[in-house]
């Protein structure tokens, strides 16, 4: 069983293994050099596009992918901020139970984008010394997101598989025509029951795909391995997903 504590655990790691003095451009150059065709593809779609949708399985790299081009058009000035926005599944819903202060709860929650900026050589100290205190870079909660705008920023709205109708709404609607927004998921791992039957990020990508201003982006390989990958081939049937849906109205 892992615990939270384990979940904390490499959530250091990965701050640990970021390097405080690595120059970020010619790190994510570096990483960029290695994307295979698809990845590059979603990599220069977030820099020359309003919105990239991304429908991939897991392991293929999204959000590592999503992360580097943030931080390109952030160093090259081309926008001002960075947003990271992710939508809650029900284990994340329930953090008030785990331990520590709200900054330790935050940890889990965003533990997708800390492993992505450890890739790219940001340790926490240095996210939160060159990155948080300016607010240059938001981690944000669809709770935060009401009534604000969003300008001249890079955005990465993250497990949008999650999303109601009406928190993909909210959002989205919050977004200037000046950002470059990352809408990606996984409509295969939904999590929340809602989010199974109003499918709302399937339904943005349609209604996005008619806009010059938009490209869908979709990855194929899962780097995590063969595990990874066959476990990610199952799906449920019809009864199932409706026996499902039943329990957890």
């Amino acid at each position: 069983m892992i615990s939270h504590y384990m979940i904390r655990d490499v959530c250091s790691m990965s701050y640990q293994k970021a390097s405080k003095s690595v120059d970020i451009s010619k790190e994510i150059q570096n990483l960029k050099s290695k994307l295979d065709g698809q990845q590059t593809k979603l990599y220069n779609s977030i820099i020359d596009n309003l919105v990239t949708m991304c429908n991939a399985r897991a392991g293929t790299g999204k959000t590592t992918v999503a992360t580097m081009a943030s931080f390109d058009l952030l160093e090259k000035g081309l926008v001002s901020k960075i947003y990271y926005v992710r939508f809650p599944d029900k284990l994340v819903q329930s953090l008030g139970a785990f331990p520590g202060d709200k900054d330790q709860k935050e940890d889990y929650y965003f533990l997708p984008f800390y492993q992505a900026c450890a890739e790219i050589g940001l340790s926490r100290e240095r996210l939160e010394r060159e990155y948080f205190e300016e607010e240059t870079v938001n981690l944000e909660t669809i709770i935060s997101m009401r009534g604000i705008n969003i300008k001249d920023a890079a955005v990465i709205i993250d497990e949008s598989q999650n999303a109601s109708f009406k928190d993909m709404k909210l959002l989205l609607t919050r977004i200037h025509d000046d950002c470059h927004v990352a809408l990606i998921g996984h409509s295969d791992q939904v999590d929340n029951p809602h989010s199974i039957k109003e499918r709302a990020f399937s339904a943005y990508i349609e209604h996005f795909s008619k806009k010059q201003w938009a490209q869908r982006v979709d990855l194929k390989k899962n780097y995590r391995g063969k595990l990874s990958t066959y476990a990610d081939e199952l799906f449920l049937d019809e009864q199932t997903m409706a026996i499902y849906e039943k329990e957890n109205k």
